[in-house]
This record gives C-alpha cells, structure tokens and sequence, in this order.
C-alpha cells in the first residue's frame, strides 16, 4: 500500500528524509535564515568526542537517552529506590514496568528546561535543583504521594480520572511555585497536556484499558505485548516500533497542534512547519512541511529503556529514530560556530527580545535573539539540527573506531550533544544557561 501524504508527515521517515532536505539546501545556499560553516565541523565533533573522553571511561558505559537519567540526578537511583520498595510488596516485573510507564509519560509531557529563575528543593534530601532535572524529581515527588491517582490505596500509578481533574493547584504546590520569586513558566500549557492525556486514556482503551479498571498510560505496554506483531523470544518480547510509534503520537503532540494558539505545529499532523527552504513550484502542498516529533520521540527513547531493562523487551525498528530537535542539540551547533543567524535574522530576533523585555515579568539580562516557536527561524534550526547531528554522530563514531552497536545516536545524544549543548550554554551565558537562540512558548 502506498502511503498517503498524511502517513508519511506522520511517520519517522519522513523526519530524516525532510530535514536532509533542508542541509542540502543549505549545501546549496539556499538556506533563509542560517549561513552554515562547513570548517567548523571538525570543531563540533571534537568537543563531543573530548565530552565522551572526559565523562567516561569507555564509551559503552554512556547510558541511553531518556527522562531516567533526570531522575538520576546527583547520582542518586530514585528509579531504582522505587522498583526496590515495589518488589518488596511483591509486584511481578510487568506491574513494576507499567508504573514506571506511568511515571515516564507523565514526566516527559511535564518536561521543560525551566528557566534559570524556578527551582525545586527535594522533599527527601532537601537538595534544590533546577530546569528538566528539578521538573522530574518535582513530577516524581507528585507521583509517590499520590496525586496522579484517584485510588489512595495505590498512590503509584496513573489514571484517567485523575489527570482530568487534576488542578493547577495541585500542580503549583508540587512545583512549589511561587508567582513573585518561584516562577514555572508554561506550568497551565502542561497542565492543559496532562489532562488531554486523560481524555486520550479513556478514548483509546485498546491502548490502555487491557487491564485493571482504570485506564492508565502504563498499560500500553499489555497492549504492546498482546499485539499480534509482538514476538515471544527466550530473552523477552520483541516489539515492533510501528506498533508503539501511533500509541505515542496521540498521547499529546497532536493534542498540542491542535491548541488555538497554532504554534505548536499543524493540526492533523502534530510538531510538523512549513520551511520556505525547501519550497519548490509543486502541485504537493505539503512537500516543504517538516515534521520533527519530538515529542513522540522523547516519549519513545524514554520509554524503551524500561521495557528492555525491566521486562527484557527488544524494541525492532529503532534506527528510524533521530536526533532530537531540542534546543541544546542545537545549541551546540550555535555556540560551535558551525551555524549562525543570518544578519538580518539575528538583528530581528534582538529586537524581539527588546520588545518581550518591556513585559511584566520578564528578564533582561544577557540579551539573545528571541522567536516564537513558530517562526521560520527556528523550523530552519531544528532541520539543521536534526541533519547535522546524525552526521556528527557518524563522524563521532569514526574518530572512535565504534559502529552503531557500540555508540547508538541515543548513547551519543545523551553523552554527549545535549550535555555538549548545556555547558556551552552555561560557558556563553552564564547568567541565564539559556541556549543562543530564545524560542518564546516552547512546548517542545
């Protein structure tokens, strides 16, 4: 069957495909926003391979990419605490696996790397943290004392009922915000995710109603493992990825398309943008649209890793992932040199930063160029980051003499690029940490 247009934006073919399409324009000059410079490659691959070197002692030991290691942080095992304190009331491997799902998804639609202003002090240790690391011991925090679930007598899971009426009260006292000196920028966006979830639970029971009474997002994995493409191996079940790929799309980047503000990609299609960089004379209206899904991906590296590690899944079909087009991925490409605003574009961006500044409550510090998420900018950004990164990846791997077993682009992303991007950030900006360019109402 061939696919329709719709299939292929939906799909994660089409991510690498489009966003290559955007680096050959850029090979071509005709790129809109961004001049690229080819002699700084060398430069970008350099420091993520020195990062590698620095950070670990072999580079088998870099862990996957996923909303774990923000758990993780300090060193501290708060997944494993958990999975400890579970098996000692006797919950069987899959129970276990469908909690930490439970968990995952909710953090992953919570995360945001929250500006340098909000932070969480830790309840257990009394230590603060802040962006994506404090959101998810603030969302773990909220998880064990019950908030996601309506049933107090199983506070660790997540269910439909509760999402729907979860209140942004809730949510401010679990991320002990505070209006005047505590701001969580975006806190109502995820909120609005969040219940939207609980609408999807119900509305897709095939997905998430195998068992138990309530839907819970956990229980995709019943759905995963019944599912008729799913194999039963010695070590575990193997499960395609286009089984899992649909179960996340609609658990919130669709619903964020869909939103009134229309920056959040096209409705129907989810984190999808035009790009006037590969707009050609067509009869295809959609052939210069450039999907991402980031979301959906971050969902998928994250939830993998319990699945394999707990129930000794093997997920097939994970070389269509790519890189992550967040904003310390490209920022690494920023803050190296290798691409960078246009005149023009930069001196537009400035201007909207002077004009955000003059709003109540927002910073003036550490001037940087500011867009909507929107903007032709920052779709331009996200393809190049996309392309780019697999061909620093592939380059990485050669100076290391590693293949793609031995260094996946998850290893590599967490690694490397998106700490690579983080301490950049922090060397350039050292007051606010923010990535080079300013992306107002970010969802991804």
């Amino acid at each position: 069957m061939v696919p329709t247009p719709d299939d292929y934006l939906l799909s994660l073919r089409a991510v690498r495909e489009r966003c290559f399409r955007v680096q050959e324009a850029g090979i071509r000059n005709r790129l809109q926003h961004f001049d690229v410079d080819p002699s700084k490659l060398q430069d970008v691959v350099q420091f993520v391979v020195s990062l590698i070197k620095r950070d670990y002692d072999e580079p088998s030991a870099v862990p996957v990419h996923g909303i774990w290691r923000h758990f993780d942080v300090s060193g501290r095992p708060r997944i494993q605490h958990l999975l400890n304190s579970w098996s000692s009331l006797g919950f069987d491997a899959t129970e276990k696996t469908r909690r930490v799902l439970d968990l995952f998804v909710v953090a992953v639609l919570m995360d945001t790397d929250a500006d340098h202003v909000w932070s969480y002090r830790e309840n257990a240790t009394g230590r603060t943290y802040k962006r994506a690391e404090g959101v998810a011991v603030a969302v773990l925090e909220l998880f064990t004392a019950g908030a996601f679930s309506s049933d107090v007598n199983q506070p660790h899971r997540v269910d439909s009922e509760a999402l729907i009426n979860l209140s942004l009260d809730t949510l401010e006292q679990g991320f002990q915000v505070d209006h005047e000196r505590n701001v969580l920028i975006g806190l109502e966006d995820r909120l609005d995710i969040l219940r939207n979830l609980g609408k999807v639970l119900q509305e897709h029971a095939d997905y998430f109603q195998k068992t138990g009474p309530v839907p819970r997002p956990g229980n995709l994995m019943d759905y995963l493992l019944e599912h008729s493409s799913t194999i039963k191996t010695k070590k575990g079940a193997l499960i395609l990825l286009e089984t899992l790929w649909p179960v996340v799309q609609c658990m919130g980047e669709l619903f964020v398309a869909e939103r009134p503000s229309g920056k959040g990609g096209i409705p129907g299609y989810g984190d999808v943008f035009p790009c006037g960089a590969i707009q050609y004379n067509s009869n295809d209206s959609t052939d210069h649209y450039v999907p991402f899904h980031l979301m959906s991906q971050w969902l998928v590296y994250s939830l993998i890793e319990p699945m394999e590690r707990l129930l000794g899944a093997t997920i097939e079909g994970t070389e269509l992932l790519t890189p992550l087009a967040n904003f310390r991925n490209g920022g690494l490409l920023m803050d190296t040199g290798f691409i960078s605003l246009k005149p023009k574009e930069h001196d537009r961006g400035i201007e909207s930063y002077h004009k955000n500044s003059l709003l109540p409550g927002q910073p003036k510090i550490e001037v940087a160029p500011l867009f909507e998420m929107d903007d032709p900018v920052v779709v331009e950004w996200r393809a190049l980051t996309t392309a780019y990164l697999d061909i620093v990846a592939e380059r990485v791997r050669d100076a290391l003499r590693l293949n793609r077993n031995k260094l996946s682009l998850t290893r590599l992303m967490d690694g490397a690029t998106w700490s690579a991007g983080r301490e950049l950030a922090e060397i350039s900006r050292p007051n606010t940490q923010e990535p080079p360019i300013i992306v107002k109402g970010a969802i991804y």
